[in-house]
């Protein structure tokens, strides 16, 4: 007879949900310590905003073309979907993010409740606006090769951030016209 061993799922689960945990804590640290780096080995006269919204763009058109294959820009859901894809992307980095639907139709919001880049940002000594600016930087690159690619006009709007003292951040996305 073959013993089967007994499985504490729910102990098992929070042992992967601790090292994703500080997976995404080694993401956020690594990428400060690039930055530092980076600024270290920069041509004089560079500024770091300048290099970190640099980054974030390329960043942003990386994530932009991992996002298009789910995109259908003949669905009903088409501007909701990007948001998902938002906040698919927050909460894989350990971001609490949500879809919030908007009182029109064609607008939603995301809204995130809490993110850790900021703290990171604080503890690498990178300033609050560099840190928003950052997030806006990559999220406006996304939508702006969506635009290109679905000849779409949806805009994305900071409307709070927690680098600014906000307790929230919510950004607004809508199509326009």
């Amino acid at each position: 007879m073959v013993e089967v061993a007994r499985v504490d799922v729910e102990a098992e689960l929070r042992k992967l949900l601790a090292r994703f945990e500080t997976l995404c804590s080694i993401v956020r640290a690594t990428w400060y310590e690039w930055r530092q780096a980076a600024l270290e080995f920069a041509r004089e006269g560079v500024k770091p905003l300048d290099l970190v919204l640099r980054a974030w763009e390329i960043v942003g058109h990386d994530t932009a073309k991992s996002y298009f294959p789910a995109l259908d820009v003949s669905k009903p859901t088409f501007l909701e979907d990007i948001a998902k894809l938002i906040v698919m992307s927050s909460q894989a980095m350990g971001e609490d993010a949500k879809v919030v639907k908007g009182e029109k139709p064609n607008e939603v919001y995301v809204r995130w409740d809490s993110c850790p880049w900021p703290e990171f940002a604080r503890r690498y000594g990178a300033p609050m606006e560099e840190d928003l600016a950052g997030c806006d930087k990559w999220f406006q690159t996304v939508i702006d090769d969506i635009n290109a690619l679905f000849n779409t006009k949806v805009r994305l709007v900071t409307l709070k951030a927690i680098p600014k003292g906000d307790g929230i951040c919510l950004r607004r996305l809508y199509v326009e016209g």
